[in-house]
């Protein structure tokens, strides 16, 4: 019987062994794999980060006096990069006189024309939607542009935190089933088998 005993607990150990040293290389499959979503779950936080800042930016800016074109374009300024030369356009057109709906569709056909919109990597191009149509309501019909931002960013957060919460939950089942296989062996043989081996004898 302690023969039994020890080779079981022996093979308890080797698992556990196995599991802890193959474990780099588990994670790092579990990275690589496709459907984790690891990378593409770092690219949407990194893009509602992004957006909020831009929102608020927008928001102070409007705060401060600033009119609706010279926010967007004095915040794109400042942005940089493709979404920041789209605001400019856009900031520059309304300026110009231009109608809201040709301001925001001429960023989108002058970027199509020179190239600068890039297929993968850019998230900050949903920006621009989503500035549109936060700022529509104020444009046309004169209404405070602070409620509907603040809405705006209150919905990107609330996805934000479910995106964490499905994660979460995704990981939790991961780390399950090797912690269970740690923890039934030793139950088995520190509190199942002993009280079998007491009555027996």
């Amino acid at each position: 019987m302690i023969a039994w005993l020890i080779g079981v607990a022996s093979c308890c150990a080797a698992v556990a062994t196995w599991l802890r040293v193959g474990g780099a290389d588990t994670g790092d499959r579990l990275r690589k794999c496709p459907d984790t979503g690891t990378q593409e779950s770092a690219e949407d936080d990194d893009g509602v980060s992004r957006t909020v800042l831009i929102l608020r930016m927008v928001q102070v800016a409007l705060q401060q006096g600033a009119s609706i074109p010279r926010a967007v374009e004095a915040v794109g300024r400042a942005v940089g990069g493709d979404c920041g030369a789209r605001m400019e356009r856009v900031g520059a057109a309304l300026n110009r006189g231009a109608p809201w709906d040709d301001a925001w569709k001429a960023a989108a056909v002058e970027d199509a024309e020179h190239g600068h919109r890039r297929a993968s990597g850019n998230r900050s191009g949903d920006v621009l939607p989503l500035l549109c149509a936060t700022l529509e309501s104020s444009w046309k019909h004169g209404d405070a542009p602070g409620v509907r931002i603040e809405a705006a960013i209150e919905q990107l957060n609330r996805d934000e935190r479910s995106l964490i919460e499905r994660n979460a939950a995704r990981l939790s089942v991961k780390l399950l089933m090797p912690t269970g296989l740690c923890f039934l062996p030793a139950f088995v043989l520190i509190g199942v088998i002993p009280a079998i081996v007491s009555f027996v004898m």
